[in-house]
């Protein structure tokens, strides 16, 4: 899917990333084949912005909320939100746009006014079966 989506130039990087990443969150975890299926990980945008444009090159924010963590008891990362502003720069490359550059920054994060506690780990669990989402390609 990188290889379609990004430019030759930063492909390989974005790839050695991702890795990365994800080794750090399964590791954290503790995520295995017999507790995959707890894992949550969901993200909604809440809004975009051009920031710059040119014929070659395209700068776009993208604020989100997301929910990672595992629906378990005893997880060290419980399901929880998170607000990310998103950064993608693309390049107009192969008759079409491509990114070249992705970065992250904390929120913003809106205050929680909510006077609700938190729902238990099952009901997590059985809203993620529930409702059907795109499957994490990794």
């Amino acid at each position: 899917m990188l290889d379609t989506m990004m430019t030759r130039e930063s492909v390989s990087a974005q790839k050695r990333t991702d890795d990365q990443d994800a080794s750090r969150v399964v590791a954290s975890l503790g995520l295995g084949k017999e507790n995959a299926g707890r894992m949550i990980m969901r993200a909604a945008p809440m809004g975009t912005q051009l920031s710059s444009y040119s014929p070659a090159v395209a700068t776009v924010r993208i604020w989100m909320s997301e929910l990672v963590g595992m629906a378990s008891a005893d997880s060290p990362l419980p399901v929880s939100a998170n607000w990310t502003t998103y950064t993608l720069t693309l390049q107009w490359q192969r008759s079409d746009w491509k990114l070249a550059d992705i970065s992250q920054a904390s929120g913003p994060t809106p205050l929680q006014t909510s006077d609700r506690a938190p729902d238990s780990v099952d009901a997590f669990r059985k809203m993620d079966e529930d409702f059907n989402a795109p499957p994490y390609v990794g």
